[in-house]
């Protein structure tokens, strides 16, 4: 499932509840376990560190901190932004496996086998 992550994003704010700002996704990360921060591009490596060393969940924005900012509402740089409650937003879905066209062609192959192999040979056939 593909989503656009800037309107998941602008749902998740005004339906959900956030941090923003890299201090603070910091130490929510730290005090709090369950929780999901996003990154921009050119988020402080040190702080990036930090916020993937504590094994919380991320999501990488492909953007810089300015346009993390503009997806957020906010006329100002968001290196990070820390995600409490996604709200009504499905951008918990980044974190879904999704099923690959090989997966399913190789599920309804088996499946095919599975019913091949109960069906019995006619009488005098074998």
């Amino acid at each position: 499932m593909d989503i656009d992550l800037n309107k998941a994003l602008g749902k998740t704010i005004r339906s959900g509840k956030v941090l923003i700002g890299s201090n603070v996704s910091r130490d929510a990360v730290k005090n709090n376990r369950g929780i999901t921060v996003v990154l921009a591009a050119n988020c402080p490596a040190r702080m990036r560190a930090e916020i993937l060393d504590s094994n919380a969940s991320v999501i990488e924005y492909p953007g810089m901190g300015i346009d993390l900012g503009i997806a957020c509402g906010k006329p100002f740089n968001v290196a990070a932004l820390t995600i409490l409650d996604p709200g009504d937003s499905g951008i918990m879905a980044i974190f879904e496996p999704e099923e690959t066209p090989e997966t399913s062609e190789i599920s309804e192959t088996l499946e095919t086998l599975k019913i091949s192999e109960s069906v019995e040979a006619p009488a005098g056939i074998e």
